[in-house]
């Protein structure tokens, strides 16, 4: 653990992640999400020109960190039950990937470029065929 990677802007601190979401991790530890966030957000650094440019870029990696701690580290309960049954409902648990906790769908509304909603979605393909490598057609077509 420890280090912050040297290209992590200098407005992404331990500390503003601390300021949007309550943790006991020790900096070294905020550290390494915050890299796990910068290199998630790489393929953002020339799309939100537009949009917020490096502003948006900063708190968008400052959303993700906090949404990596929320939801790989520090999952906060929302509900618990022991009559008759054990269980527990945890805060925020609305999806899957980024929208799994509110500051993952935070960053995703802040990404004007639309990648981080594509994330972990799967791709779809299809192929166009030549109508004249077509055999008969008249199975398919009354």
């Amino acid at each position: 653990m420890g280090a912050l990677n040297a290209n992590v802007p200098a407005q992404v601190t331990p500390t503003a992640v601390k300021d949007i979401i309550e943790t006991e991790l020790s900096v070294s530890s905020i550290n390494s999400f915050i890299n796990m966030a910068y290199i998630t957000t790489r393929p953002l650094a020339g799309e939100l020109g537009d949009c917020g440019g490096s502003d948006a870029l900063n708190q968008i990696m400052i959303l993700l960190a906090a949404h990596f701690i929320a939801t790989l580290r520090d999952r906060t309960a929302k509900s618990e039950s022991i009559g008759g049954e054990w269980s527990i409902t945890f805060m925020g648990q609305d999806g899957l990937g980024l929208s799994a906790s509110l500051y993952g769908q935070q960053a995703i509304v802040l990404d004007c470029s639309g990648i981080l909603a594509m994330a972990g979605m799967k791709k779809a393909t299809f192929q166009v065929a030549d109508y004249d490598q077509l055999d008969d057609l008249s199975d398919y077509y009354e």
